[in-house]
């Protein structure tokens, strides 16, 4: 592949001069200049310290170059051809025209072999970034099943996804983003099971992504779902290889970014969220309503905070009179009103969590057990909260965590704080109107056309095999959830945006 632009010249030392002058002299880029043998030309090496293989540099370029008899008599790109075809031993050689494109190769890892009186470049992809090895999921964990997390290195994630998808149907598209970081992504999906018109919609919407850094998965995730005003997460987001290649296997789109250990896929829906490699890795009928178990958790940990305000604020008389006496009782001796007192105990438990992720680690378990226990027995005891709204807040925080995917307890977040404000204002009415007003913004709710609610609104009775409760490992192995759009693109974003 060839790529033209502004014209290199054909002196060495002005082209270096031009190399170094646009990289800002920096002090990492390394230059080698040796003189070809038989010919007498001077050639030089161009990289940057640190991004490439040295042992692949001297084995397969620089020795090769030193020792090999050239050709005398060669034309303009002649030598050129000669050195890319016979000499340079690398897998992946081209030829660059452009000035431009030379300092894109470098900046990008490649090693830049600069010819005198040559007005063409050669560059070589001998890329080796210093990382970590593979390590284990942090944000899914398992108890059984493959215990290994995808990498800050693009290349490496698609190599563990085809290692699981050994598929000639396997596809791997590949555009740089940012104008500053060049950040290469990666949309991975399957030929033969991805729809079309999704896919034609996310690459359209990656083109449109204007911005100057891409640091991390989540820029590209804004940028997909930026017509979106909820606080749901429209893609899914994960560090594990056997999640996105059992995605990928049902028609869904990966993108994989460059710098980043989570990947995404889209379209999302609700139901995944909910979904752990473990319900398929453990058998049927040990864990058959374990997801259903875990949603059912879920929902009360959002609206019981709310139903304990309401209850205790504007329905006493619904409570049994042992509860309400209780209630009573506690109320007496605490100053605040119960709806500031679940709200000022949300807000601690929320910085213990936040202390707990920025301290370092030597010193979580000090934290959490302080702040947990010392400090929530501290204030009971200091008659400054009631036991039962401590009660209620750290069960709503325990249900709350059963969730596989991190994300999701951070929309409980919101939630909740929203039922209590309902349950507060309006009592048990408040709870009924914030139920059915979230209910319906998930049925108006869309991932790139699909509902989020499929397959259960509108409901399929073939994919409920994987829905609430899992079927035999045969009908979901052997029948993949086909999640069918009901709307246009265009519509799904005026609806989101609404």
């Amino acid at each position: 592949m060839v790529t033209r632009n502004s014209k290199i010249q054909n002196n060495l030392q002005a082209n270096i001069n031009e190399i170094s002058e646009k990289l800002g002299w920096s002090s990492d880029l390394m230059i080698r200049t040796f003189t070809l043998k038989g010919i007498g030309l001077r050639v030089s090496i161009i990289f940057f310290e640190g991004s490439i293989d040295a042992h692949s540099l001297e084995t397969h370029i620089i020795e090769p170059l030193m020792t090999f008899e050239m050709p005398l008599k060669y034309e303009e790109q002649g030598l050129l051809n000669f050195l890319i075809q016979h000499v340079i031993q690398v897998k992946a050689v081209r030829m660059v025209e452009s000035m431009e494109d030379a300092i894109h190769e470098i900046v990008n890892g490649k090693t830049l072999l600069v010819v005198d009186d040559m007005p063409l470049f050669i560059s070589a992809d001998i890329v080796k970034w210093n990382e970590k090895g593979l390590t284990n999921p942090k944000a899914q964990r398992v108890t059984k099943g493959p215990d290994i997390a995808f990498t800050e290195n693009r290349t490496t994630n698609i190599s563990l996804l085809r290692k699981v998808i050994k598929n000639p149907d396997l596809r791997i598209e590949t555009k740089s983003y940012g104008k500053k970081t060049s950040t290469d992504v990666s949309i991975v999906y399957l030929d033969t099971s991805v729809q079309n018109e999704i896919l034609t919609e996310i690459k359209k919407r990656l083109d449109k992504i204007e911005l100057e850094v891409v640091l991390e998965s989540n820029y590209i995730e804004e940028g997909l779902t930026e017509e979106s005003k909820s606080i749901f997460p429209l893609m899914l987001n994960t560090d594990r290889p056997d999640v996105v290649a059992a995605e990928i296997l049902e028609g869904k789109i990966g993108i994989i970014v460059d710098g980043s250990p989570f990947v995404l896929v889209a379209p999302a829906v609700f139901i995944q969220f909910f979904q752990t490699p473990e319900d398929y890795y453990i058998q049927l009928e040990n864990n058959k309503w374990l997801r259903l178990f875990k949603m059912i958790l879920y929902a009360v940990s959002i609206v019981v905070p709310g139903l304990y305000v309401a209850f205790t604020t504007h329905h006493p008389n619904l409570l049994p009179i042992q509860l309400l006496i209780s209630f009573v009782s506690q109320r007496e001796v605490v100053p605040f009103p119960t709806v500031v007192e679940i709200i000022l105990l949300g807000a601690m438990i929320e910085a213990i969590y936040e202390a707990s992720n920025r301290v370092p680690q030597n010193v979580v378990l000090t934290i959490s057990v302080f702040g947990a226990i010392v400090l929530g027995q501290s204030a009971v005891e200091s008659q400054l909260i009631q036991p039962a709204t401590l009660v209620v807040m750290s069960a709503s925080y325990i249900m709350t965590s059963v969730v596989p995917i991190w994300v999701m307890r951070n929309v409980a977040r919101y939630l909740v704080l929203i039922f209590i404000i309902a349950g507060a204002t309006f009592g048990l009415y408040g709870i009924f109107l914030a139920t059915l007003i979230v209910l319906f913004h998930l049925c108006n709710l869309r991932s790139f056309g699909v509902p989020y609610l499929a397959p259960f609104a509108p409901f399929r009775v073939r994919d409920q095999k994987d829905g609430l409760l899992r079927s035999s490992i045969e009908d979901v192995a052997n029948n993949f959830p086909v999640f069918s759009k009901e709307e246009t693109l265009q519509q799904t974003e005026d609806d989101n945006k609404n």
